[in-house]
């Protein structure tokens, strides 16, 4: 970490106006279905959901071109930049996110983080990312002019640790500014002092931070300077530093399109054929309750209308970080060599449901697609940074954190695009 540019920076960002908060803010866009974006979309103009719209997301009529969607992520934004739903802070500060929830809470520090930390090993991720993905964010990130949903970034640091501690001593000083969310998830943020900003940035001096959330977001920013590394605005990228003692790991599921076989039971006698091979076993169980994993190892199936366990063989005493997980023993053992399905090589054969959308969704998405369905077993932070820290890197959506940072609530400006006639932040 021999680099002089600071790691950490506050911005000149603007901030939802409490009016406007509970139209405007939105959930992570992976928190939701495709169909709940579209319902979104379809009844509230000023959600920020109109501005992050995919593919996915679009009637099968609507032109689905690359061009298009930015186009309409533009537009979505100006209709919001229009009715003045935004209110720029005029100065450069940080900020204290905290969510709070029914297994605790968790504070980060809203900041821009530099984008070199990602080639220098300052910023470290986990998991790989799909071309189409980044591409679309990269074009938005330049087209739009503007990023909302930070990327969610750990730190090592515990309850008694000086950086957690400094967060709590902000919070805990004066009102929150900004309150929204709902019983389930209550969302606060707070202005950082001036007297504090100092102390904060200092106690993350020289510390390696995570990537946790927003791996496609980082490798857009990273592309987004590449192709334009004059632009200083680009050198930079929102994010939000949490602790990485509060966070809290959900699985991601995995809906495969089996490549190799004529029917589902055809592609069950192979799976339990190969897990025999493999030391493993393939069962029938009752309901899905039964198929979900209660320890690392076991991986539910749903196929054929039934639900089976798969348990898969013990890994190798020498295996690595990456080398030992569910996620990635999975896709080497299971989905490549019985379904065809390599989902770090082919776009479409693997779609992801996180735990918290539920196992009916999982279920509708098999069926209306005609694909295999495979829950998984969470990971721990722990094992996602030691896999960070052996510079490997998991499948895409091999986890999920939750809760997570909304967007809508922060606006960074970028001067370019819906934002070309404004002062970059």
């Amino acid at each position: 970490m021999t680099s002089t540019e600071p790691m950490l920076s506050p911005f000149a960002g603007w901030l939802v106006k409490p009016e406007w908060a509970d139209r405007v803010i939105s959930r992570a866009y992976d928190n939701l279905t495709p169909g709940q974006r579209r319902s979104i979309v379809r009844g509230n103009p000023y959600s920020y959901v109109n501005v992050t719209r995919s593919s996915e997301d679009l009637l099968d009529d609507e032109d689905l071109s690359l061009d298009r969607l930015v186009n309409q992520g533009a537009a979505a934004l100006t209709r919001l930049l229009d009715a003045e739903v935004f209110a720029p802070t005029g100065r450069r500060a940080l900020y204290l996110y905290r969510l709070t929830h029914a297994r605790g809470s968790q504070t980060g520090l809203i900041c821009t983080v530099a984008v070199s930390g990602f080639d220098e090993g300052r910023i470290r991720i986990h998991e790989g990312v799909r071309e189409d993905r980044t591409e679309l964010l990269t074009s938005h990130l330049v087209g739009v002019g503007a990023t909302s949903h930070p990327v969610a970034l750990t730190v090592r640091a515990w309850a008694d640790s000086e950086y957690a501690t400094l967060l709590d001593e902000v919070a805990e000083s004066r009102p929150a500014e900004l309150e929204f969310g709902s019983k389930l998830v209550h969302h606060q943020i707070w202005t950082v002092p001036a007297e504090m900003t100092g102390k904060l940035l200092r106690a993350l001096d020289d510390k390696v931070l995570y990537v946790t959330d927003g791996h496609h977001r980082s490798a857009a920013a990273q592309r987004a300077l590449a192709r334009d590394p004059e632009d200083p605005v680009l050198s930079h990228t929102l994010a939000a530093v949490f602790p990485h003692s509060q966070l809290h790991v959900e699985a991601y599921h995995r809906v495969v399109a089996d490549q190799n076989h004529d029917n589902h039971d055809d592609c069950l006698w192979a799976l339990r054929s190969r897990a025999s091979y493999m030391g493993g076993e393939l069962e029938r169980v009752p309901a899905a309750e039964d198929a979900r994993p209660r320890h690392r190892g076991e991986v539910g199936v749903y196929a054929a209308g039934g639900w089976h366990r798969l348990t898969l063989p013990p890994p190798d005493s020498e295996a690595g970080a990456l080398d030992a997980l569910d996620v990635d023993r999975l896709r080497r053992l299971v989905l490549d060599p019985v379904l065809g399905a390599e989902e770090l090589a082919a776009t479409g054969t693997v779609d992801y449901v996180p735990d918290t959308a539920g196992l009916d969704e999982l279920i509708r998405r098999c069926e209306e697609a005609d694909r295999i369905g495979f829950v998984m077993y969470p990971l721990s932070v722990d094992e996602l940074l030691a896999v960070a820290d052996e510079g490997s890197r998991m499948p895409p959506k091999s986890s999920f954190f939750s809760p997570k940072p909304r967007a809508g609530a922060f606006l960074r400006v970028l001067g370019r695009g819906a934002t070309a006639h404004l002062e970059p932040s």
